[in-house]
């Protein structure tokens, strides 16, 4: 369950992001949705993340097994960020033309995350813990870490988490994903570095 409730929330979101900001040139009302929709989703998916980290904890998993589980999440939550843009853009709900440079670095970023998660599970599987890996997941945690926090500071610095409120910017669902998406990811990375030395 805890790996397909959040694929299913996922899924859902992504019709109700288009729906939302398909509405927003006739009701301001639906960004408000979009952002709660797009905070709601990424928001789980980190949650499950945790709950899932806290019970190989409990049960004193392998190190590979927990980094593992993180990166698993990490790429899931990427990857629904790529998604969301492809709808939203990729489809001409809302043009927005620097749309398709950010699905091809969050593909790289989920494509990175679901390598060390299968790696690390290969490892996991086999009884064994590579520390070459499990020093790369950590780092991997830390700078996405870092990486969140200072997207998050510069989107609302830069006045872009308000942009919806005027039709002239159309990036505006774009920075709801990014901002809730980094989010999630920033909620996993600071559990996993905190609670699991290998992250």
């Amino acid at each position: 369950m805890s790996t397909v409730a959040p694929l299913i929330a996922a899924a859902l979101s992504l019709i109700l992001l288009v729906v939302t900001a398909d509405a927003r040139a006739e009701d301001v009302r639906m960004a408000y949705v979009h952002a709660a929709i797009s905070a709601a989703t990424a928001l789980f998916m980190a949650g499950v993340a945790i709950r899932q980290c806290r019970a190989l904890l409990a049960k004193a998993a392998s190190a590979s097994e927990i980094a593992s589980s993180n990166a698993w999440y990490m790429g899931l939550i990427w990857a629904w960020g790529m998604l969301a843009l492809v709808a939203i853009y990729g489809t001409g709900v809302l043009v927005w033309k620097e749309w398709w440079h950010f699905v091809l670095a969050f593909a790289v970023a989920a494509g990175l995350s679901f390598y060390f998660a299968s790696t690390l599970k290969k490892d996991a599987l086999a009884g064994k813990e590579d520390e070459t890996m499990l020093k790369l997941a950590r780092y991997l945690a830390m700078v996405q870490l870092a990486g969140m926090v200072i997207t998050m500071v510069g989107l609302i610095i830069d006045g872009k988490m308000v942009r919806f409120l005027t039709l002239r910017f159309t990036d505006w669902a774009a920075n709801n994903v990014f901002f809730f998406g980094a989010l999630g990811i920033a909620l996993i990375s600071a559990y996993a570095l905190r609670h699991n030395k290998h992250a």
